[in-house]
């Protein structure tokens, strides 16, 4: 088996005032990347977009409360499958319900090009 050929690195440097140098820094921090990279997603034409914290800690909790749903669903339907009676809860809610939460959690981390079907035609990402 070869070995995979190593990339050559191109070493690039240039000035800037402590104004640009500041903005870079706090553009870099605020997406957790490096300066560094953050060049080269911008030089590569990609959208650098963040997924702030709060909406990674909703999409966890709905994945949590999708889970609960399910298991009710799962226990309702093990109660009828032995004889017992339990509360009706209609599987086309349920159904509706985790397909909602499915939808919001696609939308806290896409965001809300993710709930509309067309294209944008502004949509500058890389395949």
């Amino acid at each position: 088996m070869q070995a995979k050929p190593k990339q050559k690195m191109v070493r690039f440097e240039m000035l800037l005032t402590k104004e640009q140098n500041n903005s870079l820094v706090q553009v870099a921090d605020s997406l957790n990347i490096s300066k560094a990279e953050l060049v080269r997603r911008r030089i590569a034409q990609c959208r650098i977009k963040t997924i702030p914290q709060v909406n990674w800690q909703c999409y966890w909790q709905l994945l949590k409360i999708a889970e609960d749903i399910n298991c009710i669903a799962q226990t309702q339907n093990n109660a009828m499958g032995s004889g017992s009676t339990s509360p009706a809860i209609s599987p086309i809610m349920i159904e509706e319900l985790m397909k909602k939460i499915s939808e919001i959690r696609l939308h806290l981390i896409v965001g809300a090009k993710a709930l509309s079907k067309q294209p944008e035609e502004n949509d500058d990402w890389k395949d």
